[in-house]
């Protein structure tokens, strides 16, 4: 079972960051690139749920992410490994 990353690249997220999270493949390790699925999207629809949080967001498996970037992604996903023991 693969972890989905869900970049969004709506607007606000995409000048906030997203641009170079769109980069993420480049920043993982192999064991990371072979357990995730990362997908850009046109919009997560969070910058109305979120209350006091920012942009740029990311999913990883079921997890919302704000203020997203590169190291936190990693942070992320290698914990879902670990958890799911993948």
């Amino acid at each position: 079972m693969k972890i989905t990353v869900k970049i969004c690249m709506g607007t606000a997220c995409y000048v906030m960051g997203g641009a170079e999270l769109a980069t993420l493949s480049e920043y993982l390790s192999p064991k990371q690139l072979e357990c995730v699925e990362i997908k850009g999207v046109p919009c997560v629809d969070a910058c109305f749920d979120q209350k006091g949080k920012k942009p740029p967001y990311v999913i990883v498996g079921d997890v919302m992410m704000s203020e997203a970037n590169i190291n936190k992604v990693r942070e992320e996903i290698d914990r879902q490994i670990k958890e799911n023991s993948l």
